[in-house]
């Protein structure tokens, strides 16, 4: 089975909320969710994409979880953080 078939499968299999935030984070389309890879939201935030990566794991930036190595962050929210910061 190819890459992409097993992706379509893992979504078409998917709990239906995961589905629908797989569906939305793909098409870019979540209520006003502008998502974006751990390198884009580091360029944002002038850091590490390691840093995104543990704000993720602790909870202080929100994971889009795509497919069990597909992740992406809100960067809406990566931008809030580290306005934040800087204040």
């Amino acid at each position: 089975m190819t890459e992409q078939a097993e992706l379509i499968d893992a979504v078409l299999n998917a709990p239906a909320e995961r589905r629908a935030a797989i569906m939305s984070a793909a098409r870019g389309t979540d209520s006003g969710v502008r998502s974006g890879t751990r390198k884009e939201a580091a360029a944002i935030g002038r850091c590490h994409p390691r840093t995104i990566q543990r704000y993720g794991q602790e909870g202080k930036l929100r994971v889009i979880r795509i497919s069990p190595r597909r992740i992406r962050y809100d960067l809406n929210e990566v931008e809030r953080l580290f306005s934040g910061l800087t204040e």
